[in-house]
């Protein structure tokens, strides 16, 4: 129904003796319908007819116009042509939906199959992750993607690589083909529940729902959905989570991971020594941590705002004094402390400091890294290392060393209570004497640490094969073809690395 107007009729004049005329009115077009009620069909359309009301005033008009169109509102927009087969289909959706309303019904089927182009989960999960990388690096820096559109893990810190793990794994499921507009809260406990089911502990479902409400929040800003579903889903509503008792390395763990180091990668001495003996932390600090950051003419270490977690500049006015007998031998006064192939490396270190016998660890260390974490002791060493274990150490063995919650919590930079840090880490079994002992470990450089070997490849291969007849033909000693000194990312693919931009492609860091 089609309602215009009011509009004078000019033509209308009023008659000797006779009462003023009408002379307002409205134009109406609406639908013919037959004596059943039924709407007339001609070749395909819908047959019309017009109608003209008059009305004494203006008002009245309108009056009744507004009247009409309140009947249509409350009938139907008119488009919808109501005929037996209509009446037929509708009462098979009804047996079919039940109790439901068909509205609901309606509503579930166009979020499923969306009237504006959209794309669904799987395909918006890269834009997400490149969105978040962007958010992380700054304005003006360019983000590699790979041949799907995922940003490369290169330059991930923690929460991205989180988010890369835990939307990934939902977008994997039947949930990442479907649109973001069709999933619901029920859906989102139905995959917390597939989790549970798969062994996930309360602690990491409630982190995967974070992550889902950190990417339907990204849609909702996007104007993708309408409503973020993973959004205000209380902790007890995911399940009771079991706190876990904190560990930790025991003395004689510190001593011969930190002389493992010394011997196989000193290298990574001065990465490892800020956070054993100086507490910094792992998860958001070490991976653009600079030597520039360690300031031995006021013995301090200065956190800058901008890798600081707190993203305020912080310092650390009261370190140890072995700190800095580990900073004049292995620190370096500018320079990321973080060196290429990091997460590599400090797996080979970890695996190689749990070994006892020295001679066969020094044979294990001659092994090219991938050789040597493929076997299975090397993943059970791992497994055996504490969660942010560094950190965690270097807490335990200052508060034993000076009984004093407050005074570790200072360096921490630990926003919470001291008496929470107090009754975490009291009741460890570590005493005052070994505290003090933990702060007097010392370093002990060698003169030939041991590198892994490398049989050579492709061009290095023939240079090698070149200098060994070179150096023959002169009579001179060969070089051993299959030794390529060095650790395993030295040489000119190393040199080539190392120009990359230390805020788009620094090493994924796992935080521990």
């Amino acid at each position: 129904m089609t309602v215009t107007g009011p509009f004078h009729d000019k033509t209308k004049k009023r008659r000797k003796g006779k009462k003023k005329p009408k002379r307002w009115y409205l134009r109406v077009v609406m639908e013919a319908k037959d004596a059943s009620g039924a709407q007339i069909m001609k070749d395909g359309e819908v047959v019309t007819k017009r109608w003209r009301p008059y009305f004494w005033s203006e008002p009245l008009a309108q009056a009744e116009k507004d009247s009409l169109k309140s009947q249509a509102d409350s009938a139907g927009s008119g488009d919808f042509v109501h005929t037996r087969a209509t009446a037929t289909e509708y009462d098979k959706a009804k047996k079919i939906v039940g109790k439901a309303s068909l509205i609901d019904v309606a509503k579930f089927w166009r979020s499923h199959n969306p009237e504006l182009p959209t794309e669904q989960c799987r395909k918006l999960f890269p834009k997400f992750i490149l969105h978040m990388r962007r958010m992380d690096a700054g304005d003006g820096v360019q983000v590699e993607v790979d041949d799907t559109g995922l940003p490369k893990t290169t330059g991930d810190n923690r929460n991205i690589s989180d988010l890369r793990s835990r939307v990934g794994a939902f977008v994997e499921t039947e949930y990442g083909a479907r649109f973001p507009k069709s999933i619901e809260r029920d859906d989102v406990f139905a995959y917390l529940a597939l989790l549970e089911q798969k062994g996930a502990s309360a602690r990491t479902r409630r982190n995967h729902k974070n992550a889902l409400s950190a990417f339907f929040g990204w849609l909702l800003d996007k104007r993708l959905v309408e409503a973020n579903p993973a959004a205000g889903i209380k902790r007890k509503q995911i399940g009771k989570e079991i706190k876990k008792e904190i560990r930790f390395l025991a003395l004689d763990q510190v001593e011969r991971y930190l002389r493992a180091a010394e011997r196989y990668d000193p290298d990574m001495v001065a990465h490892e020594i800020i956070q054993l003996v100086a507490g910094v932390r792992a998860d958001d600090e070490m991976a653009d941590f600079d030597g520039k950051f360690v300031l031995p003419a006021t013995t301090e270490i200065v956190i800058p705002a901008e890798i600081a977690k707190t993203e305020k500049r912080e310092v650390i006015g009261t370190v140890e004094e072995n700190f800095w007998a580990w900073w004049t031998e292995y620190g370096r006064p500018d320079g990321l402390l973080r060196p290429d192939n990091y997460e590599r490396r400090w797996d080979r270190i970890r695996v190689l400091a749990r070994g006892t016998d020295q001679a066969a660890t020094d044979k294990l260390a001659k092994l090219p890294i991938k050789t040597l974490l493929s076997a299975p002791e090397s993943k059970a060493a791992l497994r055996q290392w504490p969660w942010n274990g560094r950190r965690r150490t270097f807490c335990t063995y200052h508060i034993a060393k000076y009984q004093s919650a407050d005074r570790t919590a200072l360096i921490l930079r630990h926003r919470g209570s001291a008496y929470t840090l107090h009754e975490s880490y009291r009741g460890l079994g570590v005493t005052q004497k070994q505290g003090g002992q933990y702060f007097e470990i010392m370093p002990k450089r060698v003169s030939r640490p041991i590198r892994p070997k490398y049989a050579p490849k492709g061009i290095v291969k023939i240079q090698a094969e070149a200098r060994a007849a070179k150096a023959a033909a002169a009579g001179a000693p060969a070089p051993n073809p299959l030794y390529r000194s060095g650790s395993a990312h030295s040489g000119r693919k190393a040199a080539a690395r190392r120009v990359r931009s230390a805020n788009s492609r620094r090493p994924k860091n796992r935080g521990n």
